[in-house]
């Protein structure tokens, strides 16, 4: 699997597009709710960019024996542990779970194999369950945050 600059965008993107792939296909309410939470200003990243870091972490996957087609997308708890060590900075941490939520939860469902990621995500980085905030859209309301339109 290739390497990224550790804390860099394309690292954090990696980890956000390995969880919506984990329940094996990525829709476009995923990307559109991304888009709404924040995306570009959370990770400096654009759909168009975290796309081609998708393709590129599909490449790797399907040339190396690190996924288990039989499981759909569902990747190696050592490979999840892995990516999640090139992401260190707490904030960019908090980030990254904050928008696995957000796109795990975009169609209403959150699937088996998108908790177990989120699951094994929080585990690598230590992360206690205040961090990782399963229902992102309650917590907005309750603060009152309004969601990011796209421009």
């Amino acid at each position: 699997m290739r390497h990224y600059r550790s804390d860099s965008p394309e690292a954090a993107a990696r980890i956000v597009a390995a969880c919506l792939l984990s329940d094996g296909h990525v829709g476009v309410d995923e990307l559109e709710a991304l888009e709404r939470y924040g995306m570009e200003a959370r990770l400096k990243m654009h759909r168009g960019q975290l796309l081609v870091v998708m393709q590129q972490m599909c490449e790797d996957l399907t040339s190396t024996a690190y996924l288990n087609w039989g499981d759909t997308c569902r990747l190696d708890p050592a490979v999840i542990f892995c990516l999640a060590q090139d992401v260190r900075d707490w904030r960019l941490r908090r980030e990254v779970m904050a928008l696995c939520n957000e796109g795990a939860h975009a169609d209403g469902h959150l699937s088996e194999g998108e908790a177990a990621f989120i699951q094994l995500l929080r585990a690598a980085w230590q992360m206690p369950e205040a961090y990782d905030v399963h229902d992102t859209r309650s917590l907005r309301r309750k603060l009152k945050l309004v969601p990011i339109q796209p421009g």
